[in-house]
């Protein structure tokens, strides 16, 4: 195991992919992980497996204890600057349904596997925690379920970030059961279960202070076209 001193400057993605286990420690300046604020002097361990991703608007300095060099400084092909964009702009958009006496926002995120559909929704819901939100989360992946088990989909309130290194608190969870990897496989099955979903999160957004201005629909879609009820 080998430490190396990291400086990431302002703007910039220090990203790797974790083969054994490694070690980040924020040593100086102000860094999140998928929007997930790091301590300074704290370690955070990554197993094999996990990926990880340090960004900084202002500029910082990281320790990283990894047997292998499988990281890079992404300088100029991120999108956070539009990612924290879109947060800005929810925000916004909750604020007027507050004042308002409105319902606010409702955001789906679609798009092909493994395009980073969960990721940005993760930091979403966490930038969102980080200002007081409470946020619902509905995860309609049934395959690659981020809440629950492949084969469901799920719902969550998001009372605070997610940890670094386990992810969301999975705090009394709503979870129906599809069996099925994609929703074409039965979607006659999946509109009735996701319509039941509907139903709970709309008591659920009126019952939790806040909930009914942040909620966030994740779908992966594959690759036939169906047509799906929300």
């Amino acid at each position: 195991m080998t430490t190396k001193e990291i400086v990431i400057e302002a703007g910039q993605e220090l990203r790797g992919d974790v083969d054994e286990t490694l070690t980040v420690e924020l040593r100086s300046g102000k860094a999140e992980i998928f929007g997930t604020e790091l301590a300074i002097g704290q370690k955070y361990q990554f197993t094999s497996g996990m990926k990880f991703s340090i960004f900084t608007y202002w500029g910082c300095t990281v320790n990283i204890v990894s047997s292998h060099d499988d990281y890079y400084v992404a300088r100029d092909e991120n999108p956070m600057h539009i990612y924290l964009n879109v947060h800005g702009m929810l925000e916004q958009l909750r604020q007027k349904a507050e004042s308002e006496k409105t319902r606010g926002p409702r955001i789906m995120v679609t798009g092909l596997p493994d395009v980073g559909k969960s990721t940005l929704c993760r930091m979403l819901v966490n930038w969102a925690a980080r200002l007081g939100r409470t946020p619902i989360l509905v995860d309609l992946d049934v395959g690659q379920n981020q809440i629950s088990i492949p084969g469901t989909i799920a719902t969550m309130v998001i009372r605070r970030p997610a940890s670094v290194e386990e992810g969301f608190r999975i705090d009394m969870p709503l979870v129906f059961h599809y069996g099925y990897k994609t929703p074409g496989e039965n979607i006659g099955l999946y509109n009735e279960i996701v319509s039941s979903m509907a139903m709970y999160v709309n008591i659920r957004s009126e019952n939790v202070e806040k909930c009914e201005t942040n909620i966030y629909f994740l779908l992966t879609l594959g690759k036939d076209s169906i047509s799906i009820e929300l």
